[in-house]
């Protein structure tokens, strides 16, 4: 996987490319690395053990200097969680992961603007990391001019159409429940099934052109937020 890992598909493309950019320039720059990661369904498992165990799983972050930070989105769960390597829990103590979270990503995640709340509060941690390690983070990408509401007066008009559209699309939303039901499986099963000693198989020799997979720790600190 790369910087970004989007198993919900609930990035949009842009937004992707963004946060990628930006947590390979961190990556170059400071030695940090930024990892998110979406996923449909933890299959009950609390959001805390599961951001734990992939963060470990996956070795974010250079073996003994562990300066890792992963964003890990529940949307079954509607849950995040920030979790923090060792190496950086310095700089981003609980309170101030959990005072980011709350002014950069929550107020996004509940309009439902998935892709505007990750890339949000990436770039405020970001910042914290480069300010840190005194770098700067020229050139790394603007965040995306925020999309205009229809005004009211349109609303009378396009209310049947829009209540004709959300009527097929929750017939078509109950089709992708079912197909999804079997994601925990495919998804967790492979990563978490039969330990760590063969899974993630693809993190050992670096991420991505960063190599920021190289065997840090989680410290267990970071903070978890509901939308």
């Amino acid at each position: 996987r790369g910087a970004v890992n989007d198993f919900a598909q609930v990035i949009p493309a842009e937004y992707e490319r963004r946060m990628s950019d930006l947590a390979r320039l961190v990556w170059e720059r400071a030695g940090v690395a930024l990892v998110v990661a979406t996923f449909p369904d933890l299959g009950g498992e609390p959001i805390e053990e599961f951001a734990n165990r992939l963060y470990e799983a996956w070795g974010i972050g250079k073996k003994g200097e562990d300066k890792g930070l992963l964003i890990l989105l529940a949307m079954k769960e509607r849950r995040i969680r920030v979790e923090t390597g060792y190496g950086v829990e310095g700089i981003l103590p609980d309170a101030k992961v959990g005072a980011i979270m709350d002014r950069y990503i929550i107020p996004y995640l509940r309009r439902g603007m998935i892709g505007e709340g990750l890339y949000s509060g990436l770039l405020a941690f970001a910042q914290v990391v480069a300010e840190e390690e005194g770098v700067e983070l020229k050139g790394a990408p603007a965040p995306l001019p925020r999309r205009r509401t229809t005004p009211a007066l349109f609303f009378p008009i396009f209310f049947p159409l829009l209540f004709f559209l959300l009527f097929f699309f929750s017939l078509g939303a109950r089709r992708r429940a079912l197909r999804r039901r079997a994601l925990p499986f495919l998804i967790i099963g492979p990563y978490f099934g039969g330990g760590f000693g063969g899974g993630f198989g693809g993190f050992g020799g670096g991420f991505g052109s960063f190599g920021g997979f190289g065997g840090g720790l989680s410290g267990g600190g970071g903070a978890t937020r509901g939308f």
